[in-house]
């Protein structure tokens, strides 16, 4: 199944390459359920035969729709924005009925060969921890150049307070420092 999400990122992305961005100078990011979305898109332009962008820099990325890591309840009374009630409701919506174990959706479950270096931020303390920690295990396993920074006491998306944390100002700049190189810059 291909999710109006997915396919509004592949259109943009068909798009770029349509008015000649060169896929060695295009990565993907987002956070979240953007983090998904970022591989997903990646996945779905794969499948399709597409070029695929340099690199991949999700964050945080909620990848499991069953929400079944153990860090759903070990770091439930540590992180204050996502709670496992709250995104059982969430994939429920997004599904619309799919299944929880569609690939598109849930990139536990997709093939991940060929997929592009992937840098991965994800907070200590969140309840999604586990869902980057068995992306980045299966990756490896496919072969992926993937490297998975976990940020200490950190929360879900911890990277908005740029600026204003050291942690989150730290985790950007080592983003960038990681994907500059990947897509042509210096």
């Amino acid at each position: 199944m291909l999710f109006r999400s997915v396919n509004d990122c592949l259109s943009a992305y068909e798009w770029l390459l349509k008015q000649g961005y060169p896929p060695e100078n295009i990565a993907t990011t987002g956070d979240s359920a953007g983090g998904s979305l970022s591989t997903a898109v990646i996945l779905a332009a794969r499948d399709k035969g597409l070029p695929l962008p340099a690199a991949s820099l999700p964050m945080c990325p909620w990848y499991d729709m069953e929400n079944s890591g153990d860090s759903m309840t070990v770091n439930d009374a540590k992180d204050c924005l996502v709670k496992k009630s709250v995104v059982d409701g969430m994939a429920k919506g997004f599904l619309g009925g799919a299944s929880t174990r569609d690939p598109l959706a849930n990139p536990l479950w997709a093939n991940l060969d060929g997929l592009p270096p992937t840098y991965i931020t994800v907070g200590g303390d969140e309840t999604l921890l586990d869902d980057s920690l068995r992306f980045e295990k299966k990756a490896r396993i496919a072969g992926v150049d993937i490297k998975v920074d976990v940020f200490p006491e950190m929360q879900h998306v911890w990277h908005f307070m740029a600026g204003e944390a050291p942690e989150a100002d730290q985790a950007v700049q080592q983003m960038a420092n990681w994907v500059k190189p990947r897509i042509g810059l210096k």
